[in-house]
Formats: structure tokens, C-alpha cells, sequence
């Protein structure tokens, strides 16, 4: 039976690892950096996988967000104990392009409560794929794409497989796990569940911060595989959940998501062409966030009576995708469209009038549909060049009345009926030069974004010239992506850098603490890089280490571009003796001191500097057979006192201490059980 490809390494080697090495061109499913038995590494340039099961410290939370810290260049916006904003380069939101096995999902807040991934459950997915920078057309453009990935292909022969997981930590928390597949050759039944539940964690003076959790996830595939060539496929999800949170005046106290899927495949119809595959999908999202379910109501001058709010997302969209192949030349073209309606109801006095009462009202819709060629040219001795081109039609709709500008000013809405119309054109090209032992790479890509609801639409924002927000401009980035990987016998560096000048990026200023911000474009670039070093010191020693840095200028005001994370590097060892294995963790975060204060994105606002920090943890792990691994850690080990920079200020809770932003978890104790059969 073909089982679900299984990596085996230490929580704190995949945690840290992001060496990238020369290997030869894998498979076309296994064709990036994916960790294996021997922690080698076969990849691709800006590419990178990761295996969503594997056991990682710092132990993540259970959805998207935590999951991608883990990987070097990533980075989280805190809100509580779950639902953060991941951060890439410094780049966040929609500058992100994540996709749910193919499917594009948004949340329903205005003030990001539930970005894509607070709806993700990593371990219910065989892979995650990162493409740093513009160096893809295949999806929207973005300046780096997350792809959370099932394994779909015909089982060689009847069977049953199922790999569960068992989570306990510190604050209370408890987490399972489990994907179990049952088919033959002629297809296949896949179903993925998971349940999490925390209570408030603790920070590293103990004081306790408002981030309890309970969520849920399921998702069922129907897959009909009549040959090992073609597949057809139906998949249902759903989730749900409730969350608190410390950063703001109100809990999510609904995370309701429903989705279906129609996934279809043919391969080497032709000598010429070797893939022919589509996808339909839909999906719906029900959130509501209030002041009186999660936490005890105090009034306020604000908010004297209970409050709820309930927007929800309407999303569809398909793609179709042909991959031809002409001797050398491999090429890929096809064409996608994505529609997304937003909706939204309130309630300042729940008690008198509750929202379940109120009509749904839609303030916005989106529509997209785009075309995409990409190709891939093999020269002799190892070298090859890499292309691409998309173009992209986007329409929008401005459907609100009315802005609410503060609880006691609501004006009309200048924008209210208008449609906006833009066609975008992305594209990339890239030199790669691969032998033996080494990999070089250059590319320049550019990545054109039409503005997202939150920056258009999203909490009353409004304009420079205008009480609304909907006419801001398109953001335009082009990058420079630069690298060189390079193995030796025990020892695998990888270097990589980035470049990008971008044109009319899209800045929220604070202004007044009591209004909504103020959405402008301004000139901006960006610069930085990864690097990673892995040593085999001996049979049994493993050091890695992994260094991050972004740094960002604000053309336009002459000030540091905000919300760009500060230098960051990872140091670790781990040993082997037996079927154990012991490692240690040094995480190192310099001070942030290029603030732009009350300037940010829709994921955050630049406040005051950050120290620095180092966190040390440790972790072991037991594999006594190929079936069971028991991993154990320590995170925060000598129980520090810290925050990330980018992390949500603290609100003001009645009951919670506020200092700051809110800080990241004092000690924790965890340890993870995994049974695969």
C-alpha cells in the first residue's frame, strides 16, 4: 500500500532546519527540501517543505501561524494563545498568498481575529510548501506562497493506514490528532480530525494571559483512482471553535468553516502533454466576536451593554492547469478565478437586540480571474532557466451605506455603490546552475496585488483624500532573489538574499487613537536574507544554526519601514545514542529599535522598541520502532520575560496584568506521542 511518506528527525532538527543542499532533481511530487530519514535535503531554489506532522519546538499552537515561525525568515503577530498573523520577510496578509489544498480561504473579521490560518489544522495535512518571493505564477501573486498539501495518488494495493497524535502541555492543554485512510486501487477514503484545548498560558513572571482555546477540525476525501493516471476527487471540511484573546476588548467566540472541493487529475494523456488537472471549490466562514461569552462583561464608556458582532465570507473559485512537455522545455499554463463576498451584522446591545435578529448586510465583493504561463528550460552541465507570466483581471464592489468612524460618528460613505476595476501583469525569470555539490540561483520577479478587503473595506478605514479607503492603489514589487548552496561531506551551507523596490505600498497610519487608521501609498524597499549551517560533527552530533534578517525603508517619509521583525538567529545541537535522541535550542532575537511609530499593515501597528532576548529549550525524543515516537520538551526552559516586536499590544482586561505588548509564554512543558500504522 502506498502509505503517506513519513520523515523521521528530531522536533528540534525539522524546527530549525532550513539548510538547503544540492541533491539531484527528485520526483515531481517530491521535488523541494524535504526533511528524510538521514536529515538530507533535496531542493529546489526559494523552495522549501516541511513535514506538518513532525513534532517542533517551540511547541506551536495548533494552527497555521505558530507552525511557520518554525521556519527561518517567519514570524508571528501574537494575539492570544492561537489565531496569530504569520509574517514573512515582513510581509503579511494578502502579501502572503495561503492556500488550503488548493482552496483559497479568507477570515470574516475586519480586525483580523481569524486570518487563513487560525482555520488550519498543520497536522492534517502530509506537507507544507513555502515559495519564497515573486518566483511563481502558478497562484496570485504574493511575496511568498504557503501551500498546505494532502497527497493524493492511487494506493498500490488494498489496506488501512492511520496516524494519530497525542498532545500534552503546560496551561492545560490537550490536542489529538488523526488521519486514517482506507482503500484499494480503485480509490480511496481519507479522513482527518483534530481537537485542541488550552486554558490561559502563563508569561515567564507569571502572570496569566487571557489566550484560552478550544477548537476543532474534520475534513473527509472521497477519492476514485481507476488507474495510476487519473483521479478524481470530493473532499468536505469543516471546523469550529472559540478563542480568547489579549490584545483586544472582545473573544471569537465562533470560527465556524464549511467547505467542499471537486478535485480532478489525468496524467500523460500525451507524449506532449503530462498532466491535465482542475479544481473546483467553495467555502464559507461564520465568525462572531463579542465582549461577554469568553470573558465576564464589565461595561464601559465605550461598550455600557453586551456586543456582538458576526460578519461571515463567501468564497469560490477554480482553477484549471495543462503541463506540456516539449524535449528540454517543460511548461505549464492554465488559468484560475476566485470570488469572495463579505457580509456583516451587529449588535451594540445584545441583550435588547441580538444580532441573530439582524439581516446580514454585504459591504463588499471581490472577483478575479487570471491567466498564467510558466516554464522551465534545461541546458546542458546543469544549468536551466525558469519563467513565468500571469496576468490578472480584479473587480470590486463597495456595498456600505455608511462608515462608522468611532461609537459616536457615523458618516456617509462617499464611495457606497462604486466599482473598481484593475488588470495586473506578474512574472518572474531565473538562472539556476546545479553540480555535484553546489546550487546557485538569480531571479527577479514582480508581483502585482490588488488591495485586499481589509485595506479597502475592512473597519471603516479611510483614504488620505477621502473618509474611505477604496481607492487606494495597487502594490507593485519587484525582487531581486539571489542564492548559493553548497555541501561538503559533513557540513551543508545554504546562503540567500532578496532585494525588493516597492512601488505604491500600501501603509496604514494611527493618526487618532479614537479613529480608524488611514490607508495611503508610499515607495518603499526592502532587503535581507537567510542563512544556515549544518554540521555532522560525528555520527551522533548534529549542530545547526540559522540566521534571519529583514530590514525595511519607508522611501516616502524617510523612516524605517514598520513591522519589519528584528535580526533573529537559531543555534542547536542534538545527539543521538540509541533509539534516543537529546537536543537544545538557543534562540537569539536582537533589539528592535527602527520603529515607526502608529505606522503598520492591516495585521499591525509599529509601537516602541524591543529588547533583545535569548530563549534556551531543550528537547528528547524516543522512536523504540517505526510505529511509535515519543517526543519531550522544555520550551522557555530558564523561564524568561519577553516579547516579540511584532506582537499585538496589550488590551486593557479587567483581571489581567497589561504591559506591553502581549508577551510570549513563560516555561512549558510538553510531550507528544505519535502512533502510525
Amino acid at each position: 500500500m502506498n502509505k503517506h511518506t513519513t520523515f523521521r528527525v528530531s522536533a528540534l532538527s525539522l524546527a530549525l532546519f532550513s539548510a538547503l543542499s544540492y541533491g539531484e532533481q527528485a520526483q515531481q511530487h517530491d521535488e523541494l527540501e524535504t526533511i528524510i530519514v538521514s536529515g538530507e535535503a533535496l531542493s529546489l531554489p526559494n523552495q522549501v517543505i516541511t513535514d506538518a506532522k513532525q513534532p517542533r519546538q517551540p511547541l506551536p499552537a495548533h494552527d497555521g501561524a505558530d507552525y511557520l515561525k518554525t521556519i527561518p525568515g517567519f514570524s508571528m503577530v501574537r494575539k492570544g494563545g492561537a489565531s496569530g498573523d504569520p509574517v514573512f520577510r515582513g510581509m503579511a496578509a494578502s502579501r502572503l498568498t495561503i492556500l488550503n489544498d488548493g482552496n483559497l480561504l479568507f477570515g470574516g473579521c475586519g480586525s483580523r481575529m481569524d486570518p487563513p490560518t487560525a482555520y488550519l489544522s498543520p497536522q492534517s495535512f502530509d506537507q507544507i510548501r513555502v515559495i519564497k518571493g515573486p518566483q511563481s505564477v502558478l497562484h496570485l501573486p504574493a511575496n511568498a506562497t504557503v501551500l498546505f498539501e494532502r497527497n493524493s495518488y492511487q494506493l498500490s494495493e488494498s489496506g488501512f493506514t492511520t496516524d494519530t497524535s497525542l498532545t500534552l502541555a503546560s496551561a492545560g492543554r490537550r490536542e489529538i490528532n488523526t488521519d486514517m485512510t482506507l482503500g484499494n486501487t480503485s480509490g480511496f477514503v481519507r479522513v482527518n480530525a483534530a481537537k485542541a484545548k488550552a486554558d490561559n498560558y502563563k508569561d515567564g513572571e507569571g502572570n496569566e494571559i487571557n489566550s484560552h482555546y478550544d477548537r476543532w477540525s474534520a475534513n473527509a476525501e472521497l477519492a476514485w483512482t481507476p488507474d495510476a493516471d487519473s483521479l478524481l476527487m470530493l473532499s468536505l471540511g469543516s471546523s469550529d471553535g472559540e478563542a480568547a484573546y489579549a490584545d483586544r476588548t472582545m473573544d471569537g467566540s465562533l470560527f465556524d468553516r464549511r467547505q467542499l472541493s471537486l478535485k480532478g487529475r489525468k496524467d500523460n494523456l500525451a507524449d506532449w502533454l503530462t498532466r491535465l488537472e482542475g479544481q473546483l471549490y467553495f467555502n464559507h466562514v461564520d465568525h462572531v466576536m463579542d465582549n461577554y461569552s469568553l470573558r465576564d462583561f464589565t461595561p464601559s464608556m465605550m461598550m455600557p451593554t453586551p456586543a456582538a458582532m458576526n460578519p461571515d465570507s463567501y468564497n469560490r473559485g477554480g482553477r484549471i492547469q495543462a503541463d506540456l512537455a516539449f524535449g528540454k522545455l517543460q511548461t505549464k499554463v492554465g488559468l484560475d478565478a476566485s470570488q469572495n463576498t463579505h457580509r456583516n451584522r451587529m449588535s451594540m446591545n445584545q441583550p435588547m437586540m441580538p444580532y441573530q435578529d439582524k439581516v446580514r448586510m454585504e459591504d463588499g465583493r471581490f472577483e478575479q480571474w487570471g491567466l498564467f504561463t510558466e516554464l522551465s528550460y534545461a541546458y546542458s552541465d546543469g544549468l536551466s532557466l525558469h519563467g513565468g507570466v500571469r496576468v490578472d483581471d480584479w473587480q470590486a464592489w463597495d456595498s456600505r451605506l455608511s462608515l462608522r468612524k468611532s461609537m459616536m460618528m457615523t458618516i456617509a460613505n462617499p464611495s457606497y455603490g462604486q466599482k473598481r476595476a484593475d488588470t495586473l501583469t506578474s512574472g518572474f525569470v531565473r538562472m539556476e546552475q546545479q553540480s555535484d555539490n553546489q546550487t546557485w540561483y538569480a531571479g527577479i520577479g514582480r508581483a502585482a496585488r490588488f488591495p485586499d478587503y481589509w485595506e479597502l473595506l475592512g473597519n471603516n478605514r479611510g483614504g488620505e483624500d477621502s473618509a474611505s479607503a477604496f481607492n487606494t492603489e495597487a502594490e507593485i514589487t519587484h525582487q531581486l532573489d539571489i542564492g548559493w548552496i553548497r555541501n561538503w561531506q559533513d557540513i551543508r551551507l545554504s546562503l540567500s538574499g532578496y532585494y525588493a523596490d516597492i512601488s505604491d505600498f500600501i501603509l496604514l497610519d494611527k493618526h487618532n487613537p479614537m479613529l480608524p487608521e488611514t490607508v495611503r501609498n508610499i515607495d518603499a524597499h526592502t532587503f535581507g536574507g537567510e542563512a544556515s549551517l549544518t554540521w555532522q560533527a560525528t555520527t551522533q552530533w548534529r549542530v545547526e544554526s540559522s540566521l534571519a534578517v529583514s530590514r525595511g525603508s519607508n522611501d516616502s517619509d524617510n523612516l524605517a519601514l514598520a513591522q519589519q521583525p528584528p535580526v533573529e538567529l537559531r543555534l542547536s545541537t542534538a545527539y543521538q545514542w540509541q533509539d534516543w535522541q537529546f537536543g537544545a535550542l538557543w534562540r537569539l532575537v536582537q533589539r528592535q529599535d527602527k520603529v515607526a511609530q502608529n505606522q503598520g499593515t492591516i495585521v499591525g501597528l509599529d509601537t516602541l522598541p524591543t529588547a533583545g532576548f535569548g530563549v534556551l529549550s531543550a528537547n528528547a525524543m524516543w522512536q523504540p520502532n517505526s510505529q511509535w515516537q515519543v517526543s519531550l520538551g522544555i520550551d522557555n526552559l530558564l523561564d524568561k520575560q519577553y516579547q516579540e516586536y511584532l506582537s499585538k499590544s496589550a488590551a486593557d482586561i479587567p483581571g489581567y496584568v497589561v504591559s506591553g505588548r502581549v508577551h510570549e509564554p513563560g516555561r512549558t512543558l510538553w510531550a507528544k506521542v505519535d502512533y502510525r500504522f
